[in-house]
């Protein structure tokens, strides 16, 4: 914690820091994971090594997520996030608080109470409207509409009204990624409440012909067709997504990993029930083992499921 004391005070490393979060940011839209991964990691090191600055934690939330991007070191990462989020205290960064809050709840989110996940982002999201930030409030949006849907903290149709309003205002605030990760859950809301006879909309989200790994409309798409398909009863269905999901989020110390394996899990036990995919049980096992893990991490957030897995 002794990196937490010490401020940078040499101005021109500060210079420095700023170049390599640009350079990090191009990498990103390159496509470069392994490049942005260096770029934060050489922040760090220089943070570590020469003291904190208001840069850093957005340094160390996204450290934290690397970390958690690897499926190793969970609890590390959190720490490291939760350090981040008390240094930005610090630092008085409200004008950075909506992209801190979702870089936290992006990366570690999940191993906090999901309600209080959804309360954070409320606020965050009407902080980045004040500040004139819309993309990033609209970001927060996207992710606290789908804690609210698996966490079942809200009523489908009052849920079903908010994700109308947020489509409203978007014609307003351009943000063509998040209408369109809002578009995905929206109909996962109206298949879950009517199968969409009633409350489907004109516009649907179509993922496109772009199939290339990293595709995040994409990725999303897969899981709320995972997601779907157990609770609508199809069960082949779910298992074809879940599979690509696995691919998408080959790591389950994320969130979407952790909670498409839970859904698979109990798709494989529904099928296993009916004996008609008797040769999955080692998948069942290998699924509840890792969510013996993350119960250990979150366990107001994934005991319960773990506890359904093994009933």
């Amino acid at each position: 914690d002794d990196w937490l004391g010490k401020k940078m005070e040499d101005y021109t490393l500060r210079y420095v820091i700023r170049f390599y979060l640009q350079m990090s940011q191009a990498a990103f839209f390159s496509k470069a994971p392994h490049i942005v991964a260096y770029f934060f990691c050489k922040v760090a090191q220089l943070s570590l090594e020469n003291g904190v600055c208001q840069h850093t934690p957005l340094v160390f939330l996204q450290l934290s997520s690397i970390i958690m991007r690897s499926g190793n070191n969970i609890a590390c990462a959190h720490r490291i996030a939760k350090d981040a989020m008390t240094l930005s205290e610090r630092f008085n960064l409200s004008d950075q608080m909506a992209q801190l809050s979702l870089n936290f709840i992006n990366a570690v989110g999940h191993l906090e109470w999901f309600h209080a996940g959804v309360q954070r982002l409320r606020v965050c999201f009407d902080s980045a409207l004040s500040s004139g930030n819309a993309n990033m409030g609209f970001l927060c949006v996207q992710q606290l509409i789908h804690f609210a849907i698996i966490s079942g903290g809200k009523e489908l149709t009052s849920l079903l009204k908010e994700m109308d309003y947020y489509l409203h205002l978007l014609q307003t605030y351009k943000s063509e990624m998040t209408r369109r990760l809002l578009l995905n859950s929206r109909e996962t809301v109206s298949m879950l409440i009517d199968k969409g006879e009633a409350t489907s909309i004109e516009a649907q989200e179509c993922p496109g012909a772009d199939t290339e790994p990293g595709n995040v409309i994409l990725n999303m798409f897969y899981f709320h067709r995972a997601f779907q398909s157990y609770w609508l009863g199809f069960s082949e269905r779910c298992c074809h997504f879940a599979q690509k999901c696995n691919v998408a989020f080959p790591k389950p110390g994320r969130l979407y990993g952790t909670q498409v394996r839970f859904y698979h899990g109990l798709n494989l036990l529904d099928m296993l029930k009916k004996k008609t995919n008797a040769s999955r049980r080692k998948e069942v096992d290998e699924i509840i083992a890792l969510m013996k893990i993350a119960a250990s991490h979150a366990d107001s957030n994934f005991r319960n499921k773990l506890e359904l897995l093994e009933a």
